[in-house]
């Protein structure tokens, strides 16, 4: 199995056994989410941010437009907003199962 370069994401600090997480991580749209980090696709390579480095989270809709002359259209979709080491991302999901899948992951980690 090809498995592709991970690497932290920006102020991240490196995990041990990373390959094994993202080898048994599940498929979260684009992303993805293993016991230990999320995964976000950089190209021919994955970022990797440590789920117990997410300081903040909420879930937040956006507006996705298209204005392209024919048939115009605007939509809003569900998202995750993340916050870590003073910074934000939105993670792009579409599907409200993909955002409950999210927001449950996060929630029992804190349980824990």
């Amino acid at each position: 199995m090809f498995l592709p370069k991970l690497l932290p994401a920006a102020g991240c600090g490196k995990l041990e056994d990373v390959r094994e997480d993202f080898r048994e991580s599940r498929r979260l749209e684009k992303y993805r989410l293993g016991e230990k980090a999320l995964y976000i696709p950089a190209g021919f390579r994955w970022h990797y941010l440590p789920l117990r480095e997410i300081g903040e989270y909420r879930p937040v809709t956006r507006l996705i437009e298209s204005d392209n002359g024919v048939a115009p259209f605007s939509m809003e979709v569900p998202s995750v907003r993340i916050f870590f080491h003073g910074k934000n991302e939105v993670l792009e999901l579409e599907k409200e199962k993909s955002v409950r899948s999210f927001l449950d992951a996060l929630e029992d980690l804190e349980d824990d």
